[in-house]
């Protein structure tokens, strides 16, 4: 399964990227630009962790808010210290890059052509972009909580993407956590403002 930033980032913040290995068969796969392979290489997820860093910053120390934020960024440490074979990057091929660009372009013609198939913003961002080309092409299962990548992806891919909400319902499913947990988790995700998720209510 490849996941986006937004899942990736959902699981790391509580401390479940343990549960997130587990669902994707013991490997998360994660696109070009999601994260990167190199230190310096462009990564959504380390900009989100240094985001999370200032906030803690701002907030001043001792403060409830400066505690989560630090919280979620030991998290997110926890998660890009992951080994290659537990993190992987997958990079775009040709024709993979056509299509994210087409998925981001601001060119009218693309624009009408996502619109067609359901995306409702103006375009996608690099590494929603990257993630729905790659997944398409390989024929890999996708999990993104952005409505618009998983309007795309449904109509690209001919099957329904999966929402955090969704893998932390399989957890309770397979018997790895109660019920309860995850939804609290999926509660914290959508009420605290650290991390706004989006999507439907448990």
């Amino acid at each position: 399964m490849l996941v986006d930033a937004s899942v990736a980032r959902s699981f790391a913040v509580v401390g479940w990227t343990r549960h997130l290995i587990q669902l994707t068969g013991g490997t998360i796969l994660v696109a070009d630009t999601v994260h990167g392979a190199y230190q310096d290489d462009p990564s959504e997820l380390r900009r989100i962790r240094n985001a999370l860093q200032r906030q803690a910053e701002d907030a001043g120390l001792g403060s409830g808010r400066a505690g989560r934020a630090l919280a979620a960024v030991h998290g997110l440490d926890q998660l890009l210290a992951l080994a290659p074979n537990e993190l992987t990057v997958l990079t775009l091929n040709d024709d993979e890059l056509e299509l994210a660009v087409r998925l981001q372009s601001r060119r009218p013609e693309d624009r009408a052509w996502r619109h067609s198939l359901g995306a409702k913003a103006r375009r996608l961002d690099a590494g929603e972009s990257a993630s729905i080309a790659i997944a398409v092409t390989r024929s890999l299962a996708f999990a993104s909580d952005d409505e618009d990548a998983l309007s795309l992806w449904e109509a690209l891919a001919g099957a329904s993407g999966q929402r955090t909400r969704d893998l932390l319902w399989q957890l309770v499913t397979d018997g790895v956590v109660p019920e309860l947990d995850a939804r609290e988790v999926h509660r914290m995700l959508q009420s605290d403002d650290l991390h706004n998720l989006g999507g439907p209510p448990w």
